[in-house]
C-alpha cells in the first residue's frame, strides 16, 4: 500500500520511517531489510532525475505485481485474509519479465537491474511467502477474535472472555481481544473481579498509550460499577481527551476491517465491524460521554447528565462520523431510558417533510417543528433503509449544511441530498429507498425525525401487536418499571386540561382537540376514528400548555356542537394506546388498552382494558 501511494523512492522511504515496528515479527523486518539492500544500490546508481523515477516505477510495480501472484483458496479478495496462500513463482517471473520489457528504452537501466536481478527476484520472492505466513496467522487470530466480538453483541460474557483468552494466547500484545476480556469481566457482573478487569485495563494503557481512549473508557466504567464516582470521572474525561487522535486510524488505507470488506456483506459481520470502530470511535458502550451521564444522571444530576449526551453527539458531528448514530441513540435508550427521553419530550412533534428533487436522485429535506421550542445549531442526518438491506439496516447521509434555528411553528428546509450509493457491488439510487428516517442533532436535543405516514404506520404495528398479546401490551414500561408511575400520573389526570370542539367549516367540520402538554413524554401518535373513518391530524401541534389537534373534514355536524357516540381519538404509544370516546351526553370514556389503570377521583382502580367513565369536559 505504501508503494501503491508514494510517488518516488524518497517519499516511500520517508512514510516507512515514520511507521510502528515494535512487535513486528523479526523473519517479516529480515525479509523488507534484504529488499531494501537490494533495491537501494539499484536506486543510487540512477544519477538522472528520469532515470530515478524510471527505477521507481519499476521497482514499485514490481513488488505490487509479486503480491499479486498470492493465490487464496476460497471465493474471496486477496485482501480479504481469509483461506489458504500459496505464491505462483512462475506467475510471478512472466510478469517480471514483462515489466522488463516496457522498460527496455532505458539502456543502463536496463544493464543495472540485470546485474542484481537474480537476487531481486529472490528477494521478492522471500518476502512474498514470509508476509503471507504471517497474514495467515493473522487469520487464525481473526477467527477467535470475531467470535469475541460476536459473544459480546450477544451479551454472552462468558464466552466472550474465552474466546478473547483464546486470541490472546494466540497474540499476547494484540489490543482488541484484551479490550473485549476486560468489557466482559466488567460486563459479567461479578464485583469481585472487577480489581482483574482494572489490572488489565492499566496494563493495556502501559503498552498501548497511542490506542488508550477506548480503556480508559472501560476503566471509568470498572470504577463506576465499583461505586468510585471521581475515579470514573476522571477516566472519562481522560478517554474523551484522547478520542479524537485515535478516531484518525480509521481511515488508515491498511486498517484491517478496512480490508476484511467481506465483513460488510452479513449482518453478523456488521456487527464485528460495528463493536470495532466503536472502540475506535468513543461510540455506543464506548463513548466516554454517555458512560458518564449514566453516572451524572444515576446521581441525580439531570442537567450534568443532559450535558454529557449532548457532548457526545456534538463530538460525532465535529467528527463527521455517522455511521453509527443509530445505534449510539439506541443505547442511549437503553443506558439511558427515561432520562433520555424526559430530555426532549416533544420529539414527536417534529415532523419530517421530504420529496424527491425535480433533476437528478436527490431529496429535499425540511422539518416541520410542532414543538414549543426554537431548536439551535439544528444537523440533520437522514438514514436510508435501500433494496438488498437486511432488515433494521440502514445508510446515513448527512444534509449538506446546518442550520442557525429551527423556530417552533415553522418549516425548516435542511437543503437536499444526492442518493447516489454503491451497497453490495449494486449502484444505488432514490429508486432504491426502502424507507427513510432522520435523525436531528441541536444543541437541546438529539432525537428521531419521522414523517407523518411513517409514525402512523408504527402506531398501527403496535395496536396490531395488543390482539394478539392477551397478556396485555409490550409497552417500555416493562423494561423501565421506574416511568410507570409517571406514565399512571399523567393517564389518572386526564380529566383535567382535556377539551373537544367542533369548528363550524362550508361542507364537512374540523374536530379540533385539546390535550395537556405533559402527555407528549408518551411520545404520543394521534389518529381520529369517525365511524369507519380514520383521520390524521393535520394540525399536530403544542401551544402554550397544551397539545393542540386538528382534524379536517370529519363529518358536516349540520350546525350542532354535539357528536355521536363513535367518536373516538385513538393515541398510540411505545407505552401503551390510550382511546378516548365522547359520546352524544357530553362524556368522557377512556380505556388504557392492556394497562392497570390507576386510582382516580370518583373511580375505581380498573382492571387491564375495562372503559371507565370520567366526567370530562362537554363537547363545545
Amino acid at each position: 500500500m505504501a508503494m501503491a501511494s508514494q510517488e518516488s523512492m524518497d517519499a516511500y522511504l520517508q512514510y516507512m520511517a515514520t511507521q510502528d515496528y515494535r512487535d513486528v515479527a523479526p523473519e517479516i523486518l529480515e525479509a523488507r531489510r534484504e529488499l531494501l539492500d537490494i533495491l537501494l544500490p539499484l536506486y543510487a546508481k540512477q544519477v538522472e532525475s528520469e532515470d530515478q523515477q524510471a527505477m521507481w516505477e519499476l521497482t514499485s510495480e514490481l513488488m505490487l505485481a509479486t503480491l499479486s501472484v498470492v493465490s487464496v483458496s476460497g471465493d474471496v479478495s486477496l485482501v480479504s485474509p481469509e483461506g489458504q496462500f500459496s505464491v505462483d513463482r512462475q506467475q510471478a517471473q512472466q510478469l517480471y519479465s514483462d515489466l522488463k520489457e516496457r522498460q527496455a528504452h532505458r539502456e543502463k537501466l536496463q544493464q543495472d537491474i540485470t546485474g542484481l536481478e537474480t537476487d531481486l527476484f529472490k528477494s521478492m520472492m522471500d518476502y512474498a511467502d514470509v508476509y503471507y505466513r504471517y497474514v495467515e496467522e493473522w487469520d487464525q487470530l481473526s477467527v477467535m477474535r470475531d467470535r469475541a466480538y460476536l459473544a459480546a453483541h450477544a451479551q454472552d460474557w462468558t464466552a466472550a472472555e474465552a474466546a478473547a483468552d483464546l486470541a490472546i494466547q494466540q497474540a499476547p500484545k494484540e489490543r482488541e481481544a484484551h479490550l473485549l476480556k476486560a468489557m466482559a469481566i466488567i460486563e459479567s457482573g461479578e464485583q469481585e473481579r472487577l480489581p482483574e478487569a482494572t489490572a488489565l485495563l492499566n496494563k493495556f494503557v502501559e503498552d498501548h498509550p497511542g490506542h488508550s481512549a477506548p480503556a480508559f473508557t472501560l476503566l471509568g466504567v470498572a470504577e463506576a460499577r465499583a461505586g468510585n464516582t471521581k475515579a470514573a470521572q476522571l477516566h472519562f474525561q481522560q478517554a474523551s481527551a484522547y478520542y479524537p487522535r485515535q478516531s484518525d486510524e480509521l481511515t488508515d488505507m491498511v486498517n484491517p476491517y478496512k480490508m476484511r470488506s467481506f465483513l460488510r456483506e452479513s449482518r453478523e459481520g456488521s456487527f464485528i465491524v460495528e463493536l470495532y470502530k466503536s472502540t475506535m470511535l468513543g461510540a455506543g458502550y464506548f463513548s466516554p460521554d454517555l458512560q458518564q451521564a449514566k453516572v451524572e444522571f444515576d446521581a441525580g444530576d439531570f442537567e450534568a447528565g443532559r450535558n454529557k449526551v449532548l457532548d457526545h453527539f456534538a463530538r460525532r458531528r465535529n467528527q463527521q462520523q455517522w455511521d453509527f448514530v443509530i445505534s449510539d441513540i439506541q443505547f442511549c435508550q437503553e443506558l439511558l431510558g427515561p432520562d433520555f427521553w424526559t430530555i426532549f419530550p416533544e420529539d414527536t412533534f417534529l415532523d419530517l417533510e421530504v420529496s424527491q428533487t425535480m433533476m437528478g436522485s436527490g431529496l429535499n429535506l425540511s422539518i416541520n417543528n410542532g414543538s414549543s421550542r426554537t431548536l439551535k445549531n439544528a444537523t440533520l442526518i437522514v438514514v436510508l433503509h435501500l433494496t438488498d438491506m437486511y432488515p433494521g439496516m440502514y445508510e446515513a447521509l448527512p444534509a449538506p449544511q446546518t442550520i442557525p434555528t429551527v423556530p417552533a411553528g415553522e418549516t425548516t428546509s435542511f437543503g437536499s441530498i444526492d442518493v447516489n450509493l454503491t451497497y453490495g457491488g449494486k449502484e444505488k439510487t432514490v429508486a432504491d429507498i426502502v424507507e427513510h428516517r432522520a435523525i436531528l442533532v441541536t444543541n437541546e436535543a438529539v432525537v428521531w425525525v419521522d414523517t407523518d405516514e411513517f409514525k402512523l404506520e408504527k402506531a398501527v404495528e403496535r395496536s396490531d401487536a395488543l390482539k394478539t398479546r392477551p397478556e396485555g401490551p409490550p409497552d417500555l414500561t416493562e423494561r423501565f418499571p421506574e416511568f410507570r408511575s409517571t406514565r399512571d400520573s399523567l393517564v389518572a389526570g386526564l380529566s383535567q386540561g382535556m377539551e373537544l370542539q367542533i369548528e363550524q367549516k362550508y361542507g364537512s367540520d374540523n374536530v379540533v382537540v385539546q390535550l395537556p402538554k405533559e402527555l407528549s413524554i408518551l411520545r404520543p401518535v394521534f389518529r381520529l376514528k369517525y365511524g369507519d373513518q380514520v383521520f390524521t391530524a393535520e394540525d399536530n401541534l403544542i401551544s402554550g400548555d397544551h397539545i393542540e389537534l386538528r382534524f379536517a373534514g370529519v363529518e358536516n355536524f349540520d350546525g350542532t356542537t354535539e357528536v355521536t357516540d363513535d367518536l373516538e381519538l385513538v393515541m398510540g404509544s411505545p407505552f401503551g394506546d390510550l382511546v378516548l370516546s365522547w359520546e352524544s351526553d357530553g362524556a368522557l370514556t377512556w380505556n388504557y388498552a392492556g394497562v392497570e389503570s390507576p386510582e382516580a377521583p370518583g373511580t375505581g382502580a380498573s382492571s387491564a382494558g375495562d372503559r371507565v367513565r370520567r366526567g370530562g369536559a362537554p363537547p363545545k
